[in-house]
């Protein structure tokens, strides 16, 4: 099984070299994540899913999005994650909002 850091940096056209010097770590441990042989710290999670613009469960899992499910879909799915965790009076915001932006398309 190929470690999601792994595909991702190839993907993107990273050396291991260069991934760990944006990460601030070493090759070595780089290694380690992609070999699956120890988990990267939460710090590198954040900063993956930040450079390759990816959900952090794709890579807690290691686990790439279901090719067949949109990137439409995939983006409903996390604001739908991300909503309930929103302060009431920021959920009333996000609904405004979503309310005039409907009213413009009429």
């Amino acid at each position: 099984m190929e470690s999601v850091i792994k595909i991702l940096r190839e993907q993107n056209r990273y050396t291991q070299v260069k991934l760990a010097e944006v990460l601030g770590i070493s090759r070595q441990a780089l290694i380690k994540y992609e070999s699956l042989e120890l988990e990267p710290p939460l710090s590198v999670i954040r900063g993956l899913a930040k450079l390759f613009s990816v959900n952090y469960e794709f890579l807690i899992d290691n686990k790439l999005p279901d090719a067949n499910t949109s990137e439409d879909e995939q983006m409903i799915e996390q604001l739908s994650k991300d909503f309930v965790k929103l302060k009431d009076s920021e959920k009333y915001a996000v609904l405004e909002m979503t309310r005039i932006m409907a009213k413009g398309g009429e």
